[in-house]
């Protein structure tokens, strides 16, 4: 049975239409797209040890954040090894099937290992009040503050999707619910 001009007509232009989203969605187009990269400090810690953990303040404070980023899809989550930073995201990297990767808070190494394996993806970050500053520098992007004050910051870094550098990053600063 022969087909109609108008049927290979309708299957080529579906065809073309799959390929091209096909084409659309290759690692590619990750260039282009923006890198984006939540920035928090540790909640609030139990003491001033090297290993003080959350204190009950703080594990409040790890749940409002939690319910802030509930509808964000997040592509990888980064902590030092202290008990506090790693407390702070473990619980939103475990709602989403993602380990959480470690860091050493070097200058420039995590940003540099944001633009090279996360480009085009989405990334929460937990630091400390002495880190912070410096990763976000390293972004391109800086804040006045030397120190955080509180528990309560939440940047938001936008990297442009085709920047190598620190060249058009953006800076959102935000505050989320608790007492400092």
């Amino acid at each position: 049975m022969m087909k109609s001009k108008t049927t290979v007509r309708v299957v080529l232009i579906a065809s073309c239409v799959l390929v091209a989203a096909l084409v659309a969605q290759t690692p590619d187009d990750r260039s282009t797209k923006p890198t984006v990269v939540y920035i928090v400090r540790h909640a609030e810690k139990t003491g001033e040890s090297p290993d003080a953990d959350l204190s009950g303040k703080g594990k409040t404070r790890v749940e409002v954040l939690r319910w802030m980023l509930r509808d964000i899809a997040i592509d990888a989550v980064y902590s030092t090894d202290a008990p506090r930073t790693l407390h702070t995201v473990e619980p939103i990297a475990k709602e989403r099937g993602l380990s959480v990767e470690s860091y050493v808070p070097k200058p420039g190494k995590l940003a540099e290992t944001i633009r090279q394996i996360h480009r085009g993806q989405t990334l929460l970050v937990s630091g400390h009040s002495n880190t912070i500053p410096e990763l976000l520098k390293s972004l391109g992007v800086s804040i006045e503050d030397k120190i955080l004050p509180g528990f309560d910051d939440l940047f938001i870094v936008m990297l442009d999707g085709s920047a190598t550098d620190a060249k058009g990053a953006t800076l959102q600063r935000l505050h989320y619910p608790g007492k400092r």
